[in-house]
C-alpha cells in the first residue's frame, strides 16, 4: 500500500490544463459504450409484453429471468472493478461490451425461455461492469472543473441508450417482432467494440501509477497538449511492482462510511430504475395502454433522466452534490406518490402518465446518474474502479430484488408499483445525506477556468 493515498486526491496532472479536443473525443468514445449498455440492457424489458404473449409464459417466470440477468451484472460489476484497477480500464471496458454484444445477438435466436435466461445472465456479466469502469475512465481523462459534468454525461448515456431502444421498439415490434431488437442491437455493439479496440486509449491516471507504461502515458499527455509530460511523476514501485491497494481498504477507516452510504443509495436507486426498465412497459400494458404507449412511457422516463442528469451536473458545480442529490431524491419520491394515486385503469390519463414518467426520470433517475460523479470523487485512483464496482454491485442487488418483486408489484396496480418506489426514493435520500465525500461546489475561479 506504500505510495497510495486513501483519501481523494488533490490537484491532479490534468487539473490546470484546458480541456483538449482529444479528451473530449476520448470521453465521447467511452460514453458511447454506455449508450450501448443502456440500449442492450433494456431490450428484454421492451420485448417482455411480446414474449409474454407469444410464448404464453407467466410474469413470475420472466421475473426470474430478469433476476438471473442482475446476478450476472453483480458478478460483472465486481469482476470488472478488479480487472480495471489491476490490469487497466480499457481492457475491462472492451471485454464487458464484447460479452454483452455477443449475448444480445444470440438472444434473438432463442426458442425457449431457458435460452433467454442463460444469455441474459451472460449479457449481465458484460453489462454490469460498463457504467462503473466508464465512469472511472472518464473521471481520469478530465480536469476537476469538468469532472462532474463529464462523469454524469457518461452515466446518463444509459438513459440515452434507453431512449434509442424505446424509439426502436416502438417502430420495430409492431412490424418485425421482438427478435429484430436483439439482432440489430447485438450487431451494432459488436461492430463498435471492434472499432474501439483499435482507437480507444488507456486512462492517463491509471498509466501514471504504472511506471513500466511510461511511454504510453507520455504519448497520451502529448495528445492532451500537456506542456511538460516529463514533469509528471509516476507512482513509486514496491518490490519492483506498481503499488496495489486491497479491496478491504474500502471497508475500513475513513472510506467505510462513504462505501456503505453510496451502496445504500445505489441499492434503492437501481431498484427504482430497473423496476422501470423491466416492468414499466408490462405494467402500462396491463393497465390498458397499447404496446406503442408502453414503449413510449419508458422512453419518456429515459428522456427525463437524460435532461435531468445534465442539469444535475451543472447544479453540482454551482451548489455541490449534497443539496442537489438530496433535493432530487425527495422530489422523485413526490412524483412516485403522484403516479401511485393517478387513475390509469383502462388506459386513462395517457398524457398525464407520460408527463409524470418524464418527471420521474428528470428527478429520480437523474439523481442516480449523478451519483457516479460522487463516487468518482470520493474514491481515489488506487481503488476507484473497485469502489464504483462496489456501488454497482449494491445497485445490482437492488435490481435483482426489483426483478423478483416486479411481477407482484404489477398485481397491485399503479398504487402498489409506484407506492413502493416512493418509499425507496426516501431511502435514497437518506443515503445521500449520509455520504461524507460529496463533490464540493467549485469556486467561481475554478468554474471559469
Amino acid at each position: 500500500m506504500a505510495g497510495i493515498a486513501l483519501e481523494p486526491e488533490g490537484k491532479g496532472m490534468l487539473d490546470s490544463l484546458p480541456l483538449s479536443s482529444f479528451q473530449v473525443w476520448a470521453v465521447l468514445m467511452i460514453a458511447a459504450t454506455v449508450v450501448l449498455d443502456g440500449l442492450d440492457n433494456q431490450m428484454l424489458g421492451l420485448a417482455a409484453p411480446s414474449l409474454l404473449k407469444e410464448w404464453n409464459i407467466s410474469r413470475d417466470a420472466l421475473g426470474f429471468v430478469f433476476a438471473l440477468g442482475f446476478v450476472g451484472m453483480a458478478i460483472g460489476t465486481l469482476t470488472s472493478g478488479f480487472i480495471g484497477d489491476r490490469f487497466g480500464r480499457r481492457g475491462a471496458l472492451l471485454t464487458g461490451v464484447a460479452i454483452f454484444g455477443v449475448a444480445t445477438l444470440a438472444t434473438g435466436f432463442s426458442v425457449e425461455l431457458w435460452h433467454v435466461a442463460v444469455l441474459k445472465t451472460l449479457a449481465g456479466v458484460g453489462l454490469g461492469g460498463v457504467p462503473g469502469t466508464a465512469s472511472a475512465m472518464i473521471a481520469e481523462f478530465t480536469p476537476a472543473r469538468w469532472r462532474s459534468v463529464a462523469v454524469t454525461f457518461g452515466v446518463v448515456c444509459v438513459s440515452i441508450g434507453g431512449i434509442l431502444g424505446g424509439v426502436a421498439a416502438a417502430a420495430i415490434l409492431p412490424v418485425l417482432g421482438w427478435r429484430w431488437l436483439f439482432y440489430l442491437g447485438g450487431l451494432l455493439t459488436m461492430a463498435f467494440v471492434a472499432l474501439l479496440w483499435f482507437i480507444l486509449p488507456e486512462s492517463p491516471r491509471y498509466l501514471a501509477e504504472r511506471p513500466d507504461r511510461r511511454a504510453e502515458l507520455d504519448a497520451i499527455l502529448r495528445r492532451i497538449h500537456h506542456p511538460d509530460p516529463a514533469s509528471v511523476q509516476p507512482a513509486e514501485k514496491v518490490d519492483g511492482k506498481a503499488p496495489y491497494t486491497p479491496f478491504s481498504a474500502l471497508l475500513k477507516g475513513t472510506m467505510l462510511r462513504d462505501s456503505l452510504a453510496l451502496s445504500l443509495a445505489m441499492f434503492s436507486g437501481m431498484f427504482m430504475i430497473y423496476l422501470m426498465f423491466n416492468w414499466a412497459p408490462t405494467m402500462l400494458f396491463s393497465a390498458g395502454f397499447g404496446l406503442q404507449t408502453a414503449s413510449l412511457g419508458l422512453t419518456s422516463f429515459n428522456l427525463g433522466g437524460t435532461i435531468g442528469a445534465m442539469f444535475a451536473s451543472l447544479a453540482i458545480i454551482r451548489f455541490g452534490s449534497r443539496p442537489t442529490l438530496i433535493l432530487m431524491a425527495v422530489t422523485g419520491a413526490g412524483v412516485c406518490a403522484l403516479l401511485a394515486l393517478l387513475p390509469i385503469d383502462g388506459g386513462r390519463n395517457e398524457p398525464a402518465v407520460l408527463a409524470a414518467l418524464g418527471a420521474l426520470g428528470l428527478f429520480a433517475s437523474a439523481a442516480q446518474s449523478a451519483m457516479f460523479a460522487v463516487g468518482a470523487h470520493a474514491f481515489p485512483t488506487a481503488v476507484r474502479a473497485r469502489g464504483l464496482g462496489l456501488m454497482g454491485a449494491a445497485g445490482r442487488a437492488g435490481a435483482i430484488v426489483s426483478a423478483v418483486a416486479g411481477a407482484t408489484l404489477i398485481g397491485g396496480g399503479n398504487l402498489g408499483f409506484f407506492g413502493v418506489l416512493a418509499g425507496l426514493m426516501l431511502v435514497n435520500a437518506l443515503g445521500f445525506i449520509a455520504v461524507r465525500g460529496h463533490v464540493p461546489r467549485l469556486g467561481r475561479q475554478d468554474a471559469r477556468a
